[in-house]
């Protein structure tokens, strides 16, 4: 992937609903021209992936979706998260690509984001044209 509108759709997760608006504006100003879905909760976003699996029974002419995740949310953080994506079967994880996008800085944070196998990257927060660059990046190179 060179280019982030090579993305289905990305889905959003982080529990403040103004990021959440600002990330989905930024994406749209910059040119994403797919849905953008925005989620306050991760388990809201976790059991949406199961739905978008459900209705995209024919998946395999699809591009990946992108799940840009907070790590830092109450009830069910970014780790719950990729605890219980880890879980998912592999013909259904194939078809999402997760990025942390946090604020923790936090050095131990980054290198276990970094250490799941299904985290692609790690983005500190805020959203930016670098982390649009940095994301296409991670998926070019890998």
């Amino acid at each position: 992937m060179n280019n982030i509108n090579e993305f289905e759709a990305i889905l959003l997760v982080d529990d403040d609903p103004v990021i959440n608006m600002l990330n989905s504006k930024f994406l749209r100003r910059t040119g994403f021209l797919h849905k953008v879905w925005k989620f306050e909760s991760g388990v809201e976003a976790f059991n949406y992936l199961a739905q978008i699996v459900e209705q995209q029974k024919e998946l395999t002419n699809k591009n990946p979706v992108l799940v840009l995740l907070d790590l830092n949310m109450p009830v069910y953080s970014g780790w719950d998260f990729l605890q219980n994506f880890e879980k998912l079967e592999a013909n259904i994880k194939k078809h999402f690509r997760i990025v942390v996008l946090s604020s923790s800085c936090d050095p131990r944070d980054i290198d276990r984001a970094n250490l799941d196998k299904n985290v692609h990257g790690y983005i500190i927060k805020p959203f930016s044209i670098q982390s649009i660059d940095a994301i296409e990046k991670f998926f070019t190179y890998s």
